[in-house]
């Protein structure tokens, strides 16, 4: 169980870092489709989808590390209130309960992701690149990767579990 959480925490803190390449890559061509456009007056009609394509690939795989980082928005009023042994406990119900709705998102994201892989799409653009069929596939990697993140989290020990002020007091 041990070994699990390590493993899913390390896969998760990598793949948040690796995304940094995205965005640096994303910015480059920013960069690049600016002096085309205004310095050579030739723009090309290729780098604005790569560009979401490179952003939407790390927001999506930046799922697991923000879950194992606990680095999402969180309401922390009621850690104030009812005390820590109990909201040690509410922590786990929340990571139960959002587990069943992210196997449900899964469950919802597999059927358009088989139908694309079956029939590829693209965006019918001048540069057509198939980024709908990408971006249905990409949902589902991301989702499971979430949902492996946090059975990662529901079998840390709830005194492993950083609390809401550790985390946002940094």
């Amino acid at each position: 169980m041990q070994a699990y959480v390590e493993t899913m925490g390390k896969i998760s803190v990598f793949l948040g870092k690796a995304c940094g390449v995205f965005y640096l890559a994303a910015i480059a061509l920013s960069v690049y489709e600016v002096f085309m456009r205004y310095a050579l007056g030739a723009p090309t009609s290729w780098t604005s989808e790569t560009i979401m394509m490179l952003v939407a690939t790390a927001w999506l795989l930046c799922v697991g590390a923000v879950t194992q980082q606990r680095r999402h928005i969180t309401v922390t009023t009621m850690e104030l209130l009812v005390g820590d042994r109990i909201w040690k406990r509410m922590k786990k119900v929340a990571i139960a309960l959002s587990m069943v709705g992210v196997a449900g998102l899964i469950v919802m994201l597999w059927g358009p992701m088989v139908k694309v892989l079956q029939s590829p799409q693209t965006t019918g653009s001048a540069f057509d690149p198939p980024s709908p069929t990408y971006i249905k596939t990409m949902f589902v990697v991301a989702a499971v990767l979430y949902f492996l993140q946090l059975l990662a989290n529901l079998l840390t020990p709830s005194q492993d579990l950083p609390d809401a002020t550790e985390i946002g007091g940094e």
